[in-house]
């Protein structure tokens, strides 16, 4: 039985204490020797990373990449030649070759060399070697948290764009160190089209840097608002890359914990773009044999087994993907209250409804889906790779409605909008008690629903 400690002060996410977790290295990735509030390791130490199949050890100097192919081959030979007399220690793999141009993509906005996205990613992870900002120029700031800020940042080799969260492990306690580390971990093995996806990890004495994916397009919920046009059948396209996401997750041993509104982001601002799972931060890493006891997540998104303070598994996604779906459809949660206890009871008890008129134009086939996602005992609520199989989803275009819904849309934006503003008023009273790693359930009692 596995269990943590968490508390989430941004999004007021809370885990109750029980168990230890075993520290694990992140694959792949630039690490030194395990760095925690008390116990720092100095730059000039070699640092050791995964580089392909080989490994590769840096020191504090080492000369950037040269994307010439005449440079990478003499580079190459060099390497070749006078690799028997050069201390192991220095050594590293050559550059890749650069791609065919059929092959190839733009690398940065504007920049005429082109590079193949295979090329692109090996060169970042190599340079990653050193500092984050030997490799990185970094822009403008894009959000911020309770021990983190999220800033657009520029690779100088290859042009792209990235959002790098910079986490100050200073404030750390070893407990958030190791959660980092599990984060890090986790986002490195997954790489699917609808997640946002890490692309270099850098751990130096004072922050860690996590690299991801610049997704442009901002939260589904609040796209959806600004469309001329939204259908049952456009929920259940949203929906299907969502289950696509989870799907993916759970085949890979992994549990999100965490899905909500805000954690939906789109790529791009262009029309259609995929949807992106966010933000790992409180997901888990279980088998099929595996169960956590532990009370993570967003209030109206918990599943009734997370509250009952159960065992609990994979299913606690599908119940907040039942929750997501029925807002994508009507534009309110099925489960609200002011008082959080009387909240809580509801979902426990699985007490949701399908009022009129907003419901009566919504086929059976979606609320039927619904219903076997907010399935109260969660060995009989259906799985991620099961959803994808009901004909409402992959058989969308003759089951959904294509009807627009300006109803939704309407409740939607009001919804929105009480989103932001309790996100606005937890972030100041975060300011306010100016809280730590170490603030308890005991001592923040009172959580927004």
């Amino acid at each position: 039985m596995l269990s943590e400690v968490n508390i989430d002060h941004q999004n007021c996410q809370l885990d109750t204490p029980n168990g230890h977790q075993q520290h694990l290295p992140v694959s792949g990735t630039c690490s030194l020797p395990k760095v925690g509030p008390k116990n720092h390791t100095p730059r000039s130490e070699i640092s050791k990373r995964k580089w392909a199949s080989e490994e590769c050890y840096i020191g504090e100097k080492r000369q950037r990449a040269s994307t010439n192919q005449n440079q990478i081959n003499l580079l190459t030979q060099l390497q070749q030649q006078e690799g028997p007399n050069l201390p192991q220690q220095h050594l590293r793999p050559p550059l890749p070759p650069l791609p065919p141009p059929t092959a190839a993509v733009t690398a940065g906005s504007g920049s005429a060399q082109l590079y193949s996205e295979h090329y692109l990613q090996q060169l970042a992870m190599m340079n990653a070697c050193t500092k984050f900002s030997d490799n990185y120029d970094v822009k403008e700031e894009l959000g911020k948290g309770a021990f983190s800020v999220v800033r657009r940042c520029v690779h100088k080799t290859t042009g792209l764009e990235f959002a790098a969260k910079i986490i100050n492990t200073k404030k750390l306690s070893a407990r958030d160190f190791q959660k980092l580390e599990r984060e890090a971990r986790i986002c490195r093995k997954l790489q699917h089209p609808n997640i946002v996806r890490l692309h270099d990890s850098i751990q130096e004495e004072s922050f860690h840097y996590l690299v991801f994916d610049l997704v442009t397009g901002g939260e589904l919920f609040e796209d959806i608002v600004a469309r001329e046009f939204y259908s049952e059948a456009d929920a259940s396209h949203c929906i299907q890359q969502i289950l696509e996401s989870i799907a993916y997750c759970h085949s890979n041993g992994v549990v999100h914990r965490d899905l909500k509104p805000e954690n939906l982001l789109l790529a791009s601002k262009a029309k259609g773009a995929a949807v992106k799972l966010a933000d790992f931060g409180l997901a888990i890493e279980v088998n099929d044999s595996e169960a956590w006891h532990g009370f993570a997540g967003t209030p109206g998104y918990l599943s009734p087994e997370v509250l009952k303070k159960d065992p609990y598994s994979k299913p606690v996604d599908i119940w907040a993907c039942g929750v997501i779906l029925y807002i994508l459809l009507v534009g309110y949660p099925p489960f609200w209250d002011e008082d959080q206890h009387r909240l809580y009871a509801q979902i426990k008890a699985g007490a949701y409804d399908y009022p009129s008129p907003e419901w009566d134009t919504v086929t059976p086939e979606a609320k039927s889906l619904i219903d076997s996602m907010l399935t109260v005992n969660p060995k009989k609520r259906i799985t991620a790779d099961q959803a994808l199989k009901v004909p409402w989803i992959c058989n969308r275009e003759r089951v959904a409605s294509a009807i627009h819904r300006q109803d939704t849309v309407d409740c939607l934006k009001k919804f929105n909008a009480r989103r932001k503003l309790k996100g606005a008023i937890l972030t100041t009273m975060i300011a306010t008690r100016n809280l730590s790693s170490k603030f308890s359930c005991e001592n923040f009692k009172e959580v927004l629903v």
